[in-house]
C-alpha cells in the first residue's frame, strides 16, 4: 500500500492547502496528517499561552474536519526529526509500510528554514520523497527582486508593492488565486453540508497500535488552559471564511473606517493568517481583489495591507538578522533609557495617556489591538518612554493572538524608525492629537478605561485637572520626551 503524510505546521486547514492537495493527488486520497509539538518552539522567550490556546483549538477544528472527510490527524509530543524517527519505528514494528511521500508548506522564519532543510535531507536519506509548496505568501521572497539580479531584494515598500501588483496580474499568480477559489467552494460546502466521507481514505488506526494513538492534543489543551487569561475566540477555517464574508460587506468603507478603533472597521483576519486557517491568497480570491479594472478605495487600501504583510516576510527572508537587531545599522547603538517602571506602566495601561492606556488594556483583555492604536502605543514606548523597541516587540508576541514574527517585527521597527522603509525618526506621534483625531468622542477610551467614563469628549483625551483620582497623571511630558528622542536618534554613533 502506498500513502503519504502531510506535516501540518502553520497551514491548519484542508481547503486550498497546496502541499496537502499535491500529496492527495499523488496518493489518490491516501494521506494522513501529522502535527509535532516542537519543544524548541514552545520554549521561545516570547511564547504566548493565549495564542497557543487559540492554535490548539484550531488544531481541534482541523482534526474534526479531517475525520469527517475520512482522514485523520496524529499528534506527537516531540520535535519533527524525533517524531518521524519514532513514528517510522512504530510502523515497522506493526509490519506496516513507510510513506512514499511527505509534504508540507514552506515557512519563511529563520528557525523554520533551518528545520525544514534538515528534515528535507533526512527524508531523502530514508528514500522518501518530499513535496513542498508555497502557501503563506502568495508571491514568495525568491520571486520578487530589483532589476535582473535575484539577490537584490526590495527594501522599500512602494516599489515592492508596484512589483507585487505586476506579479498579481501574471497568469501564474492568477492561477494560484483561482485554485484558492476552488478550495473555498469545498470549504463552503463543508460549512453547509459537512465534508464528503470519501475525500480521504486512510486513518492512523489502520496503521498503528492503540497505545501509539495517545491524546497528546487533549493533554496540551488541559495543561495550557490553566494559564490562559482571555476568552479564546472562535477558530478554524470555517470561522475565518465567515469573518471574510462579514468584512466584505464593509470593505468599501475600509479606507476611512480602518483608523477608528471604536468601530468594527478592520478585517480582524490576522489571527487566522498566523496559524494558516486562512491565507492572503484566499482573501484575495473571496473578495475578488485580483479582478481586472479599478478597485474601490477601500479594496485598494486593504490589498495594500496584505502586500505590507508579504513585504515583511520577504524582508525577514532576505535579512534574517532583523529578528534580533535593527535593520538600519546606524540605529543599532541607540542609547535607550529602558526605565523599568515606565515599561510596567505601559504594559498595564497606566501611563496617564488615555488613548495609549486604552490600547494596552484592550490587548490585555482581548489578545488583540486595533492597528492604528498599535502604531500609537509603539511610538509612545520608543519615542516618549525611550524604551528599546525589542521590549515592546517581545511583549506583543507574548500577548497578541495574531503575534507573528515577520509583521510584528516589521511593525515595531517601522514605528521605532529602525527598520526598512520606516517612518522618519523625527516623525513622533503626539498621543493626544492621535486620540482626538481617531477617537473624537472618546468611545474607545470609555470602553477600555472606565475610570474616564464620566469625562466629556473635550476632556477625555487630555484630562488635566479633570483627571479622576483613580486614574494616574501622565508619567512623562510628551513635549519634553520628544526633544530627548530627537536628540537620541540624531546623536552620532
Amino acid at each position: 500500500m502506498e500513502y503519504g503524510i502531510h506535516w501540518f505546521r502553520r497551514d491548519l486547514r484542508v481547503a486550498g492547502n497546496p502541499a496537502l492537495q499535491a500529496n492527495w493527488k499523488a496518493n489518490q486520497g491516501k494521506v494522513l496528517g501529522l502535527f509535532c509539538f516542537d519543544k524548541k518552539f514552545l520554549s521561545r522567550e516570547d511564547f504566548s499561552y493565549n495564542r497557543f490556546q487559540f492554535f490548539l483549538e484550531t488544531l481541534v477544528s482541523l482534526r474534526d474536519e479531517l475525520k469527517k472527510a475520512g482522514g485523520d490527524l496524529l499528534f506527537m509530543d516531540i520535535g519533527p526529526e524525533t517524531s518521524f524517527e519514532s513514528l517510522f519505528e512504530k510502523l515497522k514494528a506493526a509490519g506496516k509500510p513507510l510513506p512514499n511521500l511527505v509534504s508540507w508548506n514552506r515557512d519563511y522564519e529563520p528557525f523554520a528554514r533551518k528545520r525544514d532543510e534538515t528534515m528535507s535531507q533526512w527524508f531523502k536519506s530514508h528514500g522518501i520523497s518530499v513535496v513542498t509548496e508555497r502557501d503563506h505568501c502568495l508571491i514568495e521572497p525568491h520571486e520578487i527582486f530589483k532589476g535582473e539580479v535575484p539577490t537584490s531584494a526590495y527594501q522599500v515598500y512602494s516599489p515592492f508593492s508596484r512589483k507585487w501588483m505586476e506579479f498579481l496580474k501574471t497568469p501564474g499568480v492568477r492561477a494560484r488565486v483561482e485554485s484558492q477559489k476552488k478550495g473555498l467552494l469545498y470549504l463552503n460546502a463543508f460549512m453547509k453540508e459537512g465534508a464528503p466521507q470519501n475525500l480521504f481514505s486512510l486513518t492512523w488506526k489502520s496503521l498503528l497500535k492503540e497505545e501509539d494513538l495517545a491524546d497528546v492534543l487533549g493533554a496540551y489543551q488541559e495543561k495550557n488552559l490553566k494559564k490562559v487569561t482571555i476568552a479564546i475566540p472562535a477558530n478554524g477555517a470555517g470561522t475565518a471564511l465567515s469573518r471574510v464574508r462579514e468584512f466584505k460587506k464593509a470593505i468599501r468603507s475600509y479606507g476611512k473606517d480602518r483608523d477608528i478603533p471604536s468601530i468594527d472597521g478592520t478585517s480582524k483576519l490576522s489571527q487566522f493568517f498566523k496559524n494558516g486557517s486562512l491565507t492572503g491568497a484566499q482573501v484575495i480570491a473571496e473578495l475578488d481583489l485580483d479582478r481586472p479594472g479599478k478597485l474601490s478605495e477601500g479594496e485598494e487600501k486593504f490589498l495594500k495591507e496584505i502586500i505590507w504583510r508579504e513585504f515583511y516576510y520577504h524582508i525577514l527572508w532576505h535579512f534574517p538578522q532583523v529578528e534580533t537587531q535593527a535593520f538600519l545599522e546606524k540605529f543599532r547603538t541607540l542609547k535607550w533609557e529602558n526605565n523599568e517602571s515606565y515599561f510596567k506602566a505601559w504594559k498595564q495601561g497606566l501611563t496617564g495617556y488615555p488613548f495609549v492606556d486604552a490600547g494596552m488594556r484592550q490587548l490585555a483583555k482581548t489578545g488583540w489591538m486595533h492597528n492604528r492604536v498599535r502604531m500609537v502605543v509603539a511610538s509612545f514606548l520608543t519615542k516618549d518612554l525611550l524604551i528599546d523597541w525589542k521590549w515592546g516587540e517581545k511583549y506583543f508576541m507574548e500577548t497578541l493572538l495574531d503575534g507573528d514574527l515577520a509583521p510584528n517585527n516589521g511593525g515595531w521597527q517601522w514605528a521605532a524608525s529602525t527598520g526598512c522603509d520606516p517612518q522618519p525618526y523625527f516623525r513622533i506621534f503626539n498621543p493626544y492629537l492621535q486620540s482626538k483625531k481617531f477617537d473624537p468622542d472618546g468611545s474607545y477610551i470609555r470602553e477600555f478605561v472606565p475610570e474616564l467614563k464620566g469625562l466629556s469628549a473635550k476632556n477625555i483625551h487630555e484630562p488635566g485637572l479633570n483627571r479622576p483620582t483613580n486614574y494616574p497623571a501622565p508619567i512623562v511630558e510628551h513635549s519634553v520626551q520628544r526633544e530627548k528622542a530627537l536628540k537620541m536618534y540624531g546623536a552620532k554613533p
